[in-house]
C-alpha cells in the first residue's frame, strides 16, 4: 500500500514540536498550528492561556509531554499534574488559587454543617445565625462565598456537594433530542403505555432549577384540599396509558390556573416545563388531552363528580350555605353547525342562539355547584326542577335555606310556594311602584360579615299577593331613587338584608372575572344531542309569520303615508271629486287594497298556529338540539376548583399584603407563574419548592407568608411519599 507524504505546511519562523505541531511567536501573541491548521492562540504572557493549550495538545494526542517540555520549557512532571487538573476540573483547574484564607474562619466543620441543615429546612438567615452564635453577616458571607447555599437540598448538591439539579438550557437540549418527540425521554413507560400494559405513569421528580411557571405547585394543597382528586373517584380510573386520572385533572387544574385557557393554547406552552408540575417528562398535548376529556365525558358522571364537590364543601362550612345566591349566565353559541334555541344576551342587548346556566353560591359569593338549563329554561323553571331539589339534598331536609336571586325570578305565587317547601325569599321588587315619603328613612350604621356598612334605610309589611304579606325594605340612594327588596325573612336586621340583596353583584363580578381569566364561555365539545321530549318552544312557523306580518304593516304604513301625501297636495281644480282622485291614484290604492287582504290572510294563518309546540313535533329545518353538557359541565367544575383555590390562596395573604380581594387575586395570579426550583430530597422525604423573587419587597414579604402558612398543612404530593415543602429564594429580611 502506497503511503502519502506529509506536505511541509510548517510556517519558516516556527518552533517545531513535531512533525505536527508547531507554534509560532509573533506580535506578542503565540499561535499553534497542528499540520498547518490554526489550533489556539494566547497572549504570550498569559500563564492560564499557555497551560490550556499544552493540555489540550496532550489531550487530543498531538504531542507527547516530552516533546512540548522541551518546546516550551516546561518541566514534564508540571505538565503532567496540569494535565490532570485539566481533566478534572477543566479551565479552572488550570488557574492558580488566590492567596489568603481559602476557608471559613468561623464557620466550619460541624458549625458549617449545622447551619446547611438548618437553611435546608426553611430556616431564615437571622434564626440560622442565632443558632449558631455568630452574627447574620456572617451567614450571609458564607452564601456569598459558596460555603452555604439558602434551601438547597442535598439533591440539589449531588454527591460530595457537586452541582446535580439540571437548568433550564440542560432540560431544553435534553427534551428537544428526544427520539420519539419533544421531551419524550421516559420511553421505556411509554412504550408500555403503548402497548397497553401500564396503567398510569407515576410521578417521578428530578432536581431542576428555574421551572417556568412552577409557582403554580402553591395551589396544590388547596386543591387537593377542595376534593379534587377525593371526588374524582366516581370516574374509577381511565384506560391504561401514560396519563390517567390523576395526572389528566392535575394537568386540567394547572392549566386553568396558568390561564392556559383552551386545550389547544398548551402547544405554545413548554412541555417539559409543565411536565415537571405533574412528575412527568412532558404535559399531555392537544390530541391527549382532548381524548382524555371524551373518555370522561363518555362516563356521563360530571353531575356526580360535581354533586361529590359540593357535599365536601357543605361539610366544611355549613354556616355559608345559609344563605344561596341564584343567578343565570348565558352562553352565546356563534357556530354555525348546530340551531339552537335563542335566548336574551344581556351584555350585548340581543337575543342570540345560546345556552344558559344557573350557578349557585354560597353567601360568601364562592361557587358551589352550576346546572344547565334545558332549552333555555327561566329561572323559575330552573329553580323549581333542577336548582332547589339539589340544594335539599345538600343541605338536609329540614334546614331552612335563604335564596336570593333578581327580578327575573320575581313571582308572588312562587315566593308563596318557596315558603311552604322551607326556603326563604330575597330578592328586588319588580314592576313600579309609589315612592315612600323621605320622613319614613332613616340613617342606618352596623357592621355585617365584618364590614362596616351604612345605608338610609326605611321598613314596611305589604301585600304581594292576595293573602299573602312580605317585608319589604327600601334604600334611599343619593341620586333620590328607592331600591325596593323583598324578604320573608323576619329575623334579619333590615341593614343585613339589603347588604345581602346588594352583595349578589359579586355574582355579576364573578362571571366576569371567569369569563376574563378562566375562558367561561369557550366551547368546550363540538357536539349536540336531542332535547328531551315533552320540552315545548316557540313556534318557529308563527315566529315567521310574526316577522311576515311586522314587513307587511311597514309597507302599508309607507304607502298610505303616500297617499295621504298625495291627498294634501291635490289640485281641487283639476280633481274636484273624490272619485276622480282615487282613479288618478288607482295604482296606489290597488297595491294598497292588496297588501291589506294579504295582511288579513297571514293574520289569520297566524291564528290557527299555537304559540308552543313540543320539540319532537317541529320539521326538520326548524328541529333544535342542544350543546353535549358533559364536557363542559366537568370543564366547569375544574375552573370553579381552580377559582376556589384560588381564593384560598388569597385568604391566607394577610390583609396587610391585599388590600382589596382583585389587588389579592392579581398578587396570587404573579405568584403562580413565577418561576421556581423543584427539589427532591428523598432522605428527607421532601419536595422542596423554592420561589424566586417577586419584582418588589412587598410582595416578596407576602410570598415567604404564603410558604410558611403552605408548609404548615404538610400535603404530600399525589402519587408519592414527598411532602410539598414551600421556600421563597428571597426571605423578607432581603425585601
Amino acid at each position: 500500500m502506497a503511503t502519502q507524504t506529509r506536505l511541509p505546511l510548517v510556517p519558516a519562523e516556527a518552533i517545531e514540536v513535531n512533525d505536527t505541531v508547531c507554534l509560532v511567536e509573533n506580535g506578542g501573541r503565540t499561535a499553534y498550528f497542528a499540520a498547518g491548521v490554526p489550533l489556539f492562540s494566547h497572549a504570550s504572557d498569559d500563564v492560564v492561556g499557555r497551560r490550556v493549550a499544552a493540555a489540550q495538545i496532550m489531550t487530543l494526542g498531538l504531542a507527547r509531554r516530552g516533546e512540548l517540555s522541551t518546546a516550551l520549557g516546561v518541566d514534564r512532571v508540571t505538565l503532567y499534574r496540569q494535565q490532570r487538573r485539566f481533566e478534572a476540573d477543566g479551565i479552572g483547574g488550570l488557574i492558580d488559587a488566590k492567596s489568603g484564607p481559602k476557608e471559613p474562619f468561623k464557620l466550619k466543620g460541624e458549625l458549617l454543617e449545622r447551619g446547611q441543615q438548618m437553611l435546608d429546612e426553611g430556616k431564615s438567615r437571622r434564626a440560622t445565625a442565632a443558632a449558631l452564635g455568630v452574627d447574620e453577616g456572617t451567614i450571609r458571607h458564607a452564601i456569598g462565598k459558596g460555603w452555604l447555599h439558602v434551601g438547597r437540598s442535598a439533591a440539589e448538591r449531588g454527591p460530595g456537594g457537586a452541582e446535580a439539579a439540571s437548568q433550564p438550557a440542560d432540560r431544553s437540549g435534553k427534551n428537544a433530542a428526544t427520539p420519539f418527540g419533544v421531551a419524550t425521554w421516559r420511553s421505556l413507560e411509554r412504550a408500555a403505555a403503548r402497548a397497553g400494559k401500564l396503567v398510569e405513569a407515576p410521578p417521578r421528580f428530578e432536581a431542576s432549577m428555574a421551572v417556568a411557571s412552577a409557582g403554580a405547585l402553591l395551589a396544590l394543597p388547596a386543591l387537593l384540599e377542595l376534593g379534587l382528586l377525593e371526588a374524582a373517584a366516581v370516574y374509577g380510573r381511565l384506560k391504561n396509558g401514560f396519563y390517567g386520572l390523576r395526572s389528566t385533572l392535575l394537568c386540567l387544574a394547572f392549566m386553568a390556573l396558568l390561564r392556559i385557557r383552551t386545550p389547544e393554547r398548551i402547544q405554545f406552552e413548554p412541555p417539559g416545563e409543565l411536565g415537571v408540575l405533574l412528575g412527568l417528562d412532558r404535559a399531555p398535548e392537544v390530541k391527549t388531552i382532548r381524548r382524555k376529556l371524551r373518555e370522561m365525558a363518555a362516563a356521563g358522571v360530571a353531575q356526580r363528580f360535581s354533586a361529590a364537590l359540593a357535599e365536601r364543601w357543605v361539610k366544611q362550612s355549613r354556616r355559608a350555605v345559609g344563605l344561596l345566591y341564584v343567578d343565570g349566565h348565558v352562553r352565546a353559541y356563534h357556530g354555525k353547525k348546530h340551531r339552537l334555541g335563542k335566548t336574551h344576551v344581556a351584555r350585548r342587548n340581543l337575543s342570540m342562539p345560546a345556552t344558559t346556566d344557573y350557578w349557585v353560591a354560597d353567601k360568601n359569593g364562592e361557587p358551589l355547584f352550576v346546572v344547565t338549563g334545558t332549552m333555555n329554561q327561566k329561572l323559575i323553571a330552573a329553580m323549581r326542577e333542577r336548582v332547589l331539589p339539589e340544594v335539599r339534598r345538600l343541605v338536609g331536609a329540614e334546614r331552612r335555606v335563604t335564596v336570593v336571586f333578581d327580578r327575573e325570578g320575581w313571582s308572588p305565587k312562587w315566593f308563596k310556594e318557596l315558603d311552604e317547601a322551607g326556603f326563604d325569599v330575597l330578592t328586588y321588587r319588580k314592576g313600579s311602584y309609589r315612592q315612600w315619603p323621605r320622613s319614613w328613612f332613616e340613617v342606618v350604621v352596623g357592621e355585617v360579615a365584618g364590614r362596616r356598612v351604612e345605608y338610609e334605610l326605611a321598613e314596611r309589611t305589604v301585600r304581594v299577593h292576595r293573602g299573602w304579606k312580605m317585608r319589604e325594605v327600601r334604600r334611599l340612594r343619593s341620586d333620590g331613587l328607592q331600591s325596593a327588596v323583598l324578604t320573608t325573612r323576619k329575623d334579619l336586621r333590615a341593614l343585613e338584608v339589603a347588604w345581602r340583596m346588594f352583595e349578589r353583584w359579586r355574582q355579576e363580578n364573578f362571571f366576569r372575572y371567569m369569563r376574563e381569566h378562566f375562558a367561561f364561555d369557550a366551547l368546550v365539545e363540538r357536539g349536540a344531542e336531542a332535547v328531551e321530549a315533552g320540552r315545548t318552544v316557540v313556534n318557529p312557523k308563527r315566529r315567521r309569520l310574526d316577522k311576515q306580518l311586522a314587513k307587511l304593516r311597514a309597507q302599508l304604513r309607507r304607502l298610505e303615508s303616500e297617499y295621504g301625501q298625495q291627498a294634501m297636495e291635490n289640485k281641487e281644480s283639476r280633481r274636484p271629486t273624490v272619485r276622480g282622485f282615487k282613479i288618478a291614484n288607482g295604482k296606489l290604492g290597488s297595491r294598497i287594497r292588496e297588501l291589506r287582504d294579504e295582511y288579513k290572510r297571514l293574520l289569520a294563518l297566524r291564528r290557527q298556529q299555537p304559540k308552543r309546540v313540543a320539540v319532537e313535533e317541529l320539521d326538520e329545518e326548524d328541529r333544535i338540539v342542544q350543546l353535549k353538557p358533559e364536557a363542559k359541565h366537568l370543564a366547569d367544575t375544574i375552573k370553579m376548583l381552580a377559582y376556589r383555590a384560588e381564593t384560598a390562596l388569597v385568604r391566607l395573604l394577610e390583609p396587610g399584603y391585599a388590600r382589596t380581594e382583585e389587588e389579592g387575586r392579581a398578587l396570587v395570579r404573579e405568584f403562580l407563574r413565577s418561576p421556581a426550583d423543584v427539589l427532591p430530597d428523598t432522605q428527607a422525604g421532601l419536595l422542596r419548592v423554592r420561589l424566586h423573587g417577586m419584582p418588589n419587597g412587598r410582595s416578596n414579604i407576602a410570598l415567604a407568608q404564603l410558604c410558611q402558612r403552605l408548609n404548615e398543612a404538610q400535603v404530600k404530593y399525589p402519587g408519592t411519599e414527598l411532602t410539598l415543602h414551600f421556600d421563597s429564594l428571597v426571605e423578607p429580611s432581603d425585601a
